[in-house]
């Protein structure tokens, strides 16, 4: 049952083209902090709300695609998903941060989330565009290599 989860994407346009790219991971005095806030503001309050039977209304911090996948319904049978089988979301902490060697105004954040059924941690993959809105977002085993 863990394989039809894993690994589980919402990938939207530039998360898509993230994987093929040559990715260059940063030093943590790289990393643009006002994208990283918004990647670990939106994470944070997208799973907390759904632990707490709500859902994420994205209004404008995301691009267009991402909100249209991401219904109420699509988030509420994710979550429900992960619960089943890692527990509710407990928390997330950062752990790095890469870009694409040729758009570096593309930030892939990547946090270790922690859910209280699961003893290994979930990588949550945060995508911040350009123009500072989430633009994908992965839940999927912690690798420590990118992959």
């Amino acid at each position: 049952m863990k394989t039809n989860l894993l690994p589980l994407c919402f990938i939207v346009l530039f998360s898509l083209n993230a994987c093929s790219q040559d990715l260059k991971k940063l030093d943590n005095t790289e990393v643009d902090s006002e994208k990283l806030k918004i990647a670990q503001a939106f994470a944070n309050d997208f799973f907390s709300g759904l632990k707490n039977d709500s859902y994420y209304e994205f209004n404008d911090v995301a691009i267009d695609e991402l909100k249209n996948q991401m219904s109420e319904e699509n988030q509420k049978a994710l979550y429900k998903q992960l619960k089943s089988q890692f527990g509710d979301f407990q928390f997330l902490e950062y752990a790095e941060t890469w870009i694409q060697s040729n758009n570096k105004s593309v930030q892939i954040n990547r946090f270790k989330g922690e859910f209280e059924k699961s003893n290994k941690k979930l990588e949550i993959r945060v995508v911040v565009n350009d123009s500072n809105k989430i633009a994908g977002l992965w839940v999927k085993p912690w690798s420590d290599m990118l992959q």
